[in-house]
């Protein structure tokens, strides 16, 4: 709830009401970090944007007690289906996956999501959210920030911060204050964008139109929506792209409606780029004001969430007193190789869309068509593993203590179903909540009970979870969480290591693993935490 003036210290200032500053607010506000959001807008966008949510993104709505309702205006589960310029299917992707619980793409409508995250909002006395408020300048110095906003009616206020965070765009006025240049390309070809509503279109996939001579996509979205993106050719101006006739003239080409309602046309330049600099002392950015990425893997929106998520625990941890400040400076060393290899990954996904000539059409088509002959290959493709994983080899992580551990270490972990004692079924985060976790995977929990007692004590809040196998019914009366891997989804990742336990991040990525024989020893808890706050430089 705001108050009526604004308060003169916030711990957090977070500038930009988009998904991305939204989410940062929730996470901060369910932690009870006192935060101010400010957004120079009137409301939240009001028109489609992004179009596809992944299942990272879908889990960090889940960290925030929000995915019942983001998830009732989201279509599961879509895929891509690729055509030649004569209408000829060569490729489809359809993957099945639901390694963290969801699956890897869903449509949503933006402004739908943004009203759910506003109104998620409402739940936290700690978050004050101001709209029509400007950020107009700002400095730092040791000990915070100093902001000075105005208000809508035009008067200027002055406040401090301890940390502030830009997700205000490509346009970043923090980015822009700091003299952050963005690195990387624009693409010289301009695309138009359709957006329709009453859509009778029953295809619930992704139609890619690899048509050298107007590449072109048909997205489906909730509640009989649809997304047309097209790319325009040179002598295409702006005024021609938007004119009704020209609009009406391609959606007679592509799509199956007639007399489709049209919502939204717009002419898009796209962006690769990745800001110099993520952090300047204790101003961040995240989201598009840290990098630009062309819409063709449907990775934009969702590579912010990644930055919400991956800054906001840490933030959270530190304003509390629970981690160092030093812990910060990961948040720039563990997100940005990966926000870069899904910059990377557009790209690639961009040549296959837009080939250059008939003959570069031809060969990309034969070769995807040729993956056929070699089921791996194209399970490859057709279930997305080519998409970069959730991984950083450097960072808030411990060494490895064997070479194995380097298959854990670093990446974000599955998010099973699991069965409790009581016979309820829930999904991992449920139990790991976001806290940090020390997990073991094993049949029998009593080779690990010398060392619950110390890890429950541990200086930093942590919970201890005991996951048995399909074959082992979770114990009723067990010493700590327990609960059963009820679809064997961690047998083949965990099934070399139930001599050892895995201690898990507030956001899910392991952050170390520890054989028994090192978990029982006094002080291990405080050692391992001293080496994971230290571990910015350690890499796996």
């Amino acid at each position: 709830m705001n108050s009526p003036e604004l308060q003169p210290y916030y711990p957090v200032v977070v500038v930009g009401a988009g998904p991305v500053g939204l989410t940062t607010a929730n996470l901060l506000g369910i932690e009870g970090v006192n935060t101010l959001l400010i957004e120079q807008h009137e409301t939240t966008v009001q028109q489609p944007r992004a179009v596809s949510i992944d299942d990272e993104a879908l889990r960090t709505m889940q960290a925030i007690d929000l995915s019942d309702e983001v998830l009732a205006d989201v279509m599961p589960g879509y895929g891509s289906h690729y055509f030649t310029a004569g209408g000829s299917c060569f490729a489809k992707v359809e993957p099945s996956t639901l390694e963290y619980g969801y699956p890897r793409r869903s449509a949503f409508r933006q402004p739908l999501l943004e009203a759910t995250l506003r109104n998620g909002l409402h739940r936290f006395c700690n978050v004050d959210v101001r709209f029509l408020h400007t950020l107009v300048s700002f400095d730092q110095d040791t000990n915070g920030v100093r902001l000075s906003i105005e208000t809508p009616e035009g008067a200027a206020r002055e406040i401090r911060c301890g940390y502030l965070v830009g997700c205000d765009g490509g346009q970043s006025r923090v980015r822009q204050h700091l003299g952050i240049e963005l690195g990387g390309s624009t693409y010289r070809q301009r695309w138009l964008i359709i957006d329709i509503e009453g859509s009778s279109d029953r295809f619930r996939h992704t139609r890619v139109f690899c048509d050298p001579g107007r590449p072109g996509i048909s997205l489906p979205g909730p509640g009989e929506t649809r997304r047309f993106e097209f790319m325009l050719q040179d002598g295409e101006s702006d005024t021609v792209a938007e004119d009704p006739g020209f609009v009406n003239n391609l959606l007679d080409r592509y799509a199956t409606d007639k007399n489709p309602r049209i919502v939204r046309r717009q002419v898009y330049t796209f962006h690769a780029r990745t800001a110099a600099r993520w952090c300047d002392g204790r101003v961040f950015l995240a989201g598009d004001a840290a990098h630009l990425t062309p819409p063709f893997a449907g990775q934009g929106m969702n590579s912010g969430i990644r930055d919400a998520h991956n800054l906001a625990w840490k933030l959270s941890a530190v304003v509390s007193g629970r981690l160092p400040e030093t812990v910060l400076d990961s948040y720039e060393t563990e997100r940005k190789p990966h926000a870069r290899a899904l910059i990377e990954l557009a790209v690639n996904m961009g040549r296959i869309m837009m080939p250059a000539s008939p003959l570069a059409a031809w060969l990309i088509q034969t070769g995807l068509r040729a993956l056929r002959i070699y089921p791996p290959a194209q399970r490859y493709v057709t279930q997305m593993k080519f998409k970069p994983r959730p991984y950083f080899s450097v960072g808030l992580i411990c060494s490895p203590r064997i070479a194995a551990d380097k298959r854990l270490l670093g990446h974000l972990f599955p998010q099973p179903r699991l069965e409790q004692p009581n016979g309820d079924i829930v999904l991992f985060d449920h139990l790991a909540g976001r806290r940090f976790s020390l997990l073991i995977y094993a049949g029998e929990i009593e080779p690990f009970e010398p060392a619950l007692e110390q890890w429950r004590d541990a200086s930093i809040p942590l919970q201890v979870l005991w996951i048995t196998p399909a074959h082992m019914m979770p114990a009723p009366n067990a010493p700590v969480e327990c609960a059963r891997d009820i679809d064997n989804a961690l047998a083949a990742l965990l099934s070399r290591f139930q001599d050892r336990a895995l201690l898990l991040r507030p956001d899910h990525y392991v952050a170390a693993v520890i054989p028994r024989r090192e978990l029982v020893c006094s002080g291990t808890p405080e050692r391992f935490f001293a080496e994971l706050q230290t571990g910015v430089n350690i890499g796996v």
